[in-house]
C-alpha cells in the first residue's frame, strides 16, 4: 500500500501546484513511483506544468464513471515513474463515495500518491481520502497567506486529518527586516508543524 498525501492551502497563488510537482518528481528520483491527481476542478494546471496538455482526452471524472484508469492516465515526459490524472475541464463532477472508493484502489497500485487539491475551505472530499493521508498544507511567509494557512489547520483538526506546513519562496530578509523575529514567529503564524522549509 502506498502513501497518501494531499496538498492544500487556505489563498491560492502561494506555489501549490509547483509544490505538488517538485514532490512528485523528488519521490521518483528515489525510485518511487508516484501517482499525481489534480483535483482543481475548471481550472486544472499540472496537465499544462508537466508538458502533456495536448494530449489529454480523459480525467478524474471519466474514470469516476467508469472509464479504465489506464486511459486517463498520462506518463510524465522523460520520466516513467510520474504518472497525472488530470482535473475535471467541468466544476461539479467529482462524486464523493467514487472518489472514495478510487482513493484507495490508487493507493495499491501506487507507492506514492499526491492529491493536488484547489485552494480554499471547501474540504467536502477531504475526508474521502484514505485513513492516514498526510495534508501538506502550502503558504508563503506573509500574514495574510499564514493566518489563512492556520484556518485550515484548523479545519483540517475538524476533521481528524494530520497537517504539516510546507513554507514556500522563503527569505531570510523578512526575519532581517523585522516582518517576523524569527522562523519560529512565521511557524506559529501558520498554527502547524513545520514539514520543510522551500
Amino acid at each position: 500500500m502506498g502513501k497518501v498525501y494531499a496538498v492544500t492551502s487556505g489563498k491560492g497563488g502561494v506555489g501549490k501546484s509547483t509544490v505538488s510537482v517538485g514532490l512528485a518528481t523528488a519521490f521518483t528520483a528515489l525510485d518511487k513511483k508516484v501517482l499525481l491527481i489534480d483535483m482543481d476542478e475548471g481550472l486544472r494546471c499540472l496537465d499544462v506544468m508537466l508538458g502533456i496538455d495536448e494530449s489529454v482526452v480523459f480525467d478524474l471524472s471519466d474514470i469516476l464513471a467508469g472509464k479504465e484508469l489506464d486511459d486517463a492516465i498520462y506518463q510524465a515526459p522523460k520520466n516513467e515513474k510520474l504518472h497525472l490524472i488530470p482535473a475535471p475541464s467541468k466544476l461539479g463532477t467529482i462524486d464523493a463515495d467514487l472518489l472514495e472508493k478510487f482513493a484507495l484502489k490508487v493507493k495499491s497500485l501506487y507507492d506514492i500518491v499526491i492529491f493536488d487539491f484547489p485552494a480554499g475551505i471547501d474540504f467536502t472530499l477531504y475526508t474521502r481520502l484514505p485513513k492516514g493521508t498526510l495534508f501538506l498544507t502550502v503558504a508563503l511567509p506573509d500574514p495574510v497567506t499564514l493566518r489563512d494557512a492556520a484556518i485550515v489547520s484548523d479545519k483540517l483538526d475538524e476533521i481528524g486529518a494530520e497537517s504539516k506546513l510546507l513554507l514556500n519562496c522563503f527569505d531570510y530578509k523578512l526575519t532581517k527586516q523585522k516582518i517576523y523575529s524569527s522562523i519560529d514567529d512565521i511557524i506559529d503564524k501558520s498554527g502547524l508543524c513545520l514539514l520543510g522549509i522551500i
